[in-house]
């Protein structure tokens, strides 16, 4: 037997308790066991467990008077009783875990515990074991820190009052071993003539001139010379090992870097097929090893083959939020068939000479080339031991994306309400027939080898990134694809008669339908959100970090009825709605008023003009002199657009401000007149007709409702959801978690991320105030990742000529520069906006490579209209934007350009050294 004794400080409460949970004799999980509380804020446990055991894991909870339960963060403490002496008492010192603490969030993810700071050189042992011979005279000491951010040109050291631990000289410190960092240890005897003993930790350069000493006062003085505890009262046999478990490395860490953002299918190489592909981001990685970045991010880079033309290029709707885009494999990897190889050749001597994308052309060319790849290997992927593991590894969801795949061909279409017997699918069936002895097994075949080759090329791309510390961030969507395998294999996930987009904004005076399905999250939850578990798991084979897109969804999601096309008639979902009740005390007698869309003669000519008369008689009802309704065919935005002839297209944008033209939406499934008792104001009001003709004491009434509504009674619900989904999200995987908070932003934000550790974003040009026009990044918080613009967004060369009004502004009052500004955004201008960003305090400042071209007289000559990847307010836009410039010419001829970067980036102190 052992016999251990958990003891840990915390100073709790009234009625409060330290509880310990863990595995058999540490409380069974479910039943926490309540420590005993002596002097000084110490809390003890003592347990007997089987010598044999095998590790147990555990964890300590504090249950407050109001029956509420705090656990410590980080990972499952382990001890393993096997590796302790028998028939000893052993006592292990643990720290609380701050669940909000940077090694319980941020600093915990592999970015920075296997990429940055990966100790990849290491060649240490681990710390000696703890069940060795001691001497009467002597107890066995190990003591454990945690720190993530160690240089990889530093170690940690251990230094304290006694001999043994070197007097406090520092030329005498102690090396821990880096063998299981970020967990540095050190085990040793240490005689008991020499407690008790106080010590610290200290980082230390390979130099040893250079010393980081950890803050706070000094730890120990637990240990007396006879082997007991100052705290422990109890009788019994002496201590022989003692277990300091310290934790985190008193410092305040608040490390910085740097990195890049393109999308993959904008790189350009020679080695390219007319798009970025997998293997072209490990040139990428070196030319960033260069300029002293340690991020890449990317765009999301799953597949979105819907309907097999420039649409597609859309990479934010996805066909499958686990398989990867065909489009990104290099045929030159799959094959060394000459002939293929030189038709390979000589499609690229076409399509790499275009300025952008030719999309349909590169993914149809690929598509023939993949088939005659695939018949040259198939037999022998049977026996492929690497394949087939592959296939049994992503069983979960591998063969139901490659039936998709198969009926999309077949049927002609990815909706699969359209596919007969197979709209709706079972797990059998897809068992059935994935079948290697299925007549269709050739086709599912075909599907599992581009996965299996993407898969690897992704793979060794990642892999040479973070062996160069170099990390890749991908990017979550926030929905999927209408019409995807997820819809089709788990519908009841997803609310499928509504659609997620964004309220207006600087982006949108509409705002934006992005045309997918809302999550039914409520169902979700009751698995323990197993898809989303199951989506990051497959992310992190890849990534070191993502950015979760528009992360607000996450709290609640701008949802609209599917029967609208643009996104003003959308609400938030879940929110607290406007009740019967406060309409009523607010002077609201007639609902239906506000609820119906307000059409009166005036209207029609205000939006109509001299076809008023034609929209009146073809898409109204007159149901009383000069007030209108409109006819069925045409009462939802959606029905105007399938119903309108190509003559009658014209009256679109008015047929839809008719639409729009109301002050109040009814909650899903409730009618008209007083059945209804919740309600919603439409986004923006006081635009509207409808509202504008209401008397000033009622306008002012619906006002502070609306204000209501959108500003202030949401906040705590919107928190607590916040705070129940996202650990979800975060707790999936070890990337690192960054959220895209753009748009109307609620309060409850920024506090509910900074508690879990997830970076915001900050772009300077898109403030969060709306009293303020510009941030300036020298206020930036930690916690978040600065740029300058993103895919949605004109470069910042765009930006600057975009309005020179605007320009001279943040010319005189940011960048604190006098006279007039320049016309165009001159490198000059670049470089000092980057200046600003790269000294702010943000922990990353990643932007875009052509804001990064913006710093170079050379690179800087393409029409920055070119440079802008996306359009927002177009649903239809293509996506085609390519690097104008090789990276191979840019690591051959513009080492002065990376060079500028390089010292820019170790100037302001973003650098692992």
């Amino acid at each position: 037997m052992v016999h251990l004794r958990f003891k840990i400080h915390y100073a709790t409460a009234f009625g409060s308790n330290v509880c310990i949970t863990g595995d058999n004799e540490l409380g069974k999980w479910g039943e926490p066991v309540t420590m005993t509380h002596n002097d000084g804020g110490l809390w003890v446990y003592d347990v007997e467990v089987d010598s044999k055991s095998k590790a147990l894991a555990y964890k300590y909870l504090v249950t407050e008077g109001n029956g509420n339960t705090l656990w410590e963060g980080g990972e499952n403490r382990n001890i393993d009783p096997s590796a302790l002496p028998s028939d000893s008492v052993v006592e292990v010192f643990d720290s609380w875990r701050d669940i909000s603490s940077p090694e319980a969030t941020y600093f915990a993810s592999n970015i920075f515990r296997e990429v940055v700071f990966g100790r990849h050189e290491s060649k240490a042992t681990k710390a000696a074991p703890l069940n060795g011979k001691v001497p009467a005279d002597h107890v066995l000491a190990r003591f454990e820190v945690v720190c993530s951010t160690v240089s990889p040109n530093c170690r940690i050291y251990l230094s304290g009052s006694c001999a043994t631990l070197g007097r406090w000289e520092a030329n005498q410190a102690l090396e821990l071993s880096d063998a299981e960092a970020p967990y540095w240890r050190l085990t040793l005897p240490i005689p008991r003539s020499e407690l008790p003993f106080s010590y610290k930790y200290v980082i230390v350069d390979d130099t040893r001139n250079k010393y980081r000493w950890e803050q706070g006062d000094n730890r120990g003085n637990f240990i007396s010379k006879s082997g007991t505890i100052h705290f422990n009262t109890s009788s019994g046999p002496d201590v022989k090992v003692v277990l300091f478990n310290d934790y985190e490395f008193r410092f305040p860490f608040k490390w910085r870097g740097a990195g890049v953002a393109v999308p993959v299918f904008s790189l350009r190489t020679k080695n390219g097929l007319g798009i970025g592909e997998f293997p072209d981001i490990e040139l990428l990685v070196d030319w960033a090893v260069k300029a002293g970045l340690n991020m890449i991010q990317i765009l999301p880079i799953s597949d979105t083959t819907v309907f097999k033309d420039y649409r597609d290029s859309y990479p934010y709707s996805a066909l499958s939020v686990h398989a990867l885009h065909p489009v990104y494999l290099n045929l030159e990897a799959m094959t060394d068939d000459k002939a293929i190889l030189a038709e390979v050749a000589a499609k690229k001597q076409v399509l790499n000479k275009l300025k952008e994308i030719d999309y349909e052309e590169v993914t149809k060319v690929k598509q023939e080339l993949f088939k005659r790849i695939f018949e040259t290997k198939k037999a022998a992927l049977e026996k492929d031991g690497k394949f087939q593991q592959f296939v049994k590894e992503n069983q979960e969801w591998l063969p139901a994306y490659a039936l998709f795949c198969h009926f999309r061909d077949h049927y002609g279409t990815t909706d699969f309400s359209k596919w007969g017997e197979n709209s709706v699918i079972t797990k059998e069936k897809i068992t059935a027939q994935t079948d290697p002895k299925s007549p269709i097994y050739n086709s599912i075949l075909f599907s599992y080898f581009l996965q299996f080759h993407l898969d690897k090329q992704l793979l060794h791309a990642t892999q040479y990134a973070a062996q160069k510390r170099v990390g890749i961030k991908g990017d979550l969507p926030i929905g999927v694809n209408r019409f995807s395998v997820d819809t089709w294999v788990a519908p009841h996930l997803f609310r499928m008669n509504m659609s997620t987009g964004a309220p207006p904004d600087a982006f949108s005076d509409d705002g934006q339908n992005w045309g997918f399905p809302t999550y039914a999250w409520e169902v979700m939850a009751k698995d323990g959100y197993a898809w989303w578990k199951s989506r990051l798991g497959q992310m992190q084979k890849y990534f070191h970090a993502f950015r979760i897109d528009h992360i607000l969804g996450f709290f609640r999601i701008w949802e609209i009825p599917g029967n609208q096309v643009t996104g003003l008639l959308g609400r938030f979902n879940p929110s607290i709605p406007i009740w019967r009740w406060e309409l009523n005390n607010a002077g609201v007698q007639d609902v239906d008023r506000l609820c119906t869309p307000y059409i009166r003669a005036h209207h029609l000519d205000l939006y109509f003009g001299n076809q008023a008369n034609y929209a009146a008689e073809h898409f109204l009802d007159e149901y009383q002199p000069m007030c209108y309704h409109l006819k069925p065919a045409y009462a939802t935005e959606k029905a105007v657009v399938q119903n309108l002839t190509k003559e009658e297209q014209t009256f679109k944008t008015g047929l839809f401000r008719l639409i729009q033209n109301v002050v109040l939406l009814r909650h899903d499934g409730e009618g008209s007149g007083q059945a209804g008792e919740r309600f919603y104001p439409r986004i923006d009001v006081w635009k509207t007709p409808s509202f504008q003709e209401l008397d000033s004491g009622l306008q002012e009434n619906i006002k502070r409702l609306y204000i209501s509504y959108f500003y202030e009674r949401q906040e705590e619900e919107w928190r607590q959801i916040g705070l129940e989904r996202l650990p979800a999200i975060k707790n999936a995987s070890k990337m690192l978690v960054c959220g895209e908070d753009l748009g109307m932003v609620p309060q409850c934000v920024e506090p509910v991320l900074n508690q879990l550790g997830i970076l915001g974003l900050r772009i300077q040009r898109m403030p969060a105030d709306p009293k303020i026009e510009f941030y300036n990044p020298a206020d930036y918080q930690y916690l978040s990742v600065c740029t300058t613009s993103s895919h949605d967004m004109p470069t910042l060369r765009g930006w600057w000529e975009d309005d020179r009004v605007r320009s001279q502004r943040i010319y005189n009052d940011i960048l604190t520069m006098f006279g007039e500004a320049p016309y165009y955004c001159e490198p000059y201008v670049t470089q000092s906006v980057l200046h600003q960003h790269f000294h702010s305090p943000s922990m990353w400042a990643i932007f875009p490579i052509q804001d990064f071209m913006g710093l170079s007289p050379e690179l800087s000559q393409r029409d920055p209209k070119e440079e802008k990847i996306n359009e927002p307010a177009n649903p239809l836009h293509y996506w085609r934007y390519r690097m104008h410039v090789g990276i191979e010419e840019i690591l051959e001829d513009h080492s002065k350009w990376t060079e500028l970067l390089h010292f820019l980036v170790q100037s302001s102190g973003r650098s692992i050294n």
